[in-house]
């Protein structure tokens, strides 16, 4: 993990962040995403002298992956290796654990030239979706946060919490997240405890939350994910939550912060604007068919 997380800072650092994902990303979508998955059956990675040349992580329940080339090895060539290595990889991960999909579906940074005409010289299609969108906003002059009342926001305190964060977590985004599981999460590389804040209520449950993620090389800091428990919605917390984190992110180093959301999603946009994100990337949706 340590390996795949400098390789993308690196890449970051090199290319300003167009087309590659933050490092925090790489730990989130390997053991979140992809919690139901032995790692080394979705995770390939290409090196070289042990110095490595690219990655992929195939996401078989989304049907599509991350494919990250080092910025100096991208020759359409190399590129397209990966990418049909991926490709195969994924439909053969779907096949194996009983997976239907007749479509894959991935993203491209709007930015990367090389990557967009690759896919679609590669057979995909843009899926006319609104873009996925990268905010970016810069850790000076916060406001400070407006807790509501009734409502205390801190850090996780350690693995004893797993319980209560799996039902903070699945209560905010349906998911299935069971106490084992997300111990499991806490105890992998790239997770901290004290990278992890949330909302909590004077019973004591927690309603909201936020997993943070943190690239020194390039001072930047990442949410994800974001959720608030779908009992506790409109009520502040949200924005109350990410300015904490935006403090502490900045007490840690980061110059910057950056979130993603769904361009479709209203309420996400209005929750990272309300804090001072601003648009810094546009991801468009692209999808293929899946060969038989």
């Amino acid at each position: 993990m340590a390996l795949l997380q400098s390789f993308n800072a690196a890449a970051i650092a090199e290319t300003g962040g167009c087309g590659f994902i933050h490092p925090g990303d790489v730990a989130h979508r390997l053991f979140n995403g992809n919690k139901l998955f032995d790692p080394a059956e979705v995770l390939t990675i290409w090196e070289t002298n042990e110095r490595v040349d690219a990655w992929v992580l195939v996401s078989p329940r989304h049907a599509g992956y991350d494919a990250q080339v080092r910025p100096d090895l991208r020759s359409p060539a190399f590129e397209r290796e990966v990418l049909e290595y991926a490709e195969r990889q994924t439909r053969n991960v779907m096949r194996r654990h009983g997976i239907e999909g007749d479509r894959f579906d991935g993203e491209a940074y709007r930015c990367d030239a090389a990557r967009v005409a690759l896919l679609i010289e590669m057979g995909w299609m843009a899926d006319g979706e609104p873009p996925w969108v990268l905010n970016r906003v810069r850790l000076s002059e916060l406001a400070d946060p407006e807790i509501p009342d009734g409502y205390t926001i801190r850090a996780v305190r350690g693995i004893e919490e797993a319980g209560a964060l799996a039902e903070v977590h699945a209560g905010s985004f349906g998911s299935t997240w069971t106490p084992e599981m997300y111990a499991k999460v806490m105890q992998l590389p790239g997770y901290a405890a004290e990278r992890e804040f949330v909302a909590e209520a004077s019973n004591g449950v927690l309603v909201a939350f936020t997993v943070t993620w943190h690239d020194h090389l390039n001072r930047t800091g990442l949410f994800e994910p974001v959720g608030t428990h779908s009992d506790y919605r409109r009520r502040g917390l949200g924005k109350a939550l990410l300015l904490f984190a935006m403090r502490a992110m900045a007490a840690g180093g980061m110059e910057y912060a950056t979130v993603v959301n769904e361009g479709s999603n209203d309420a996400s946009r209005a929750l990272y604007g309300s804090v001072g994100f601003t648009p810094w990337y546009l991801l468009d949706g692209y999808t293929k068919s899946i060969p038989a």
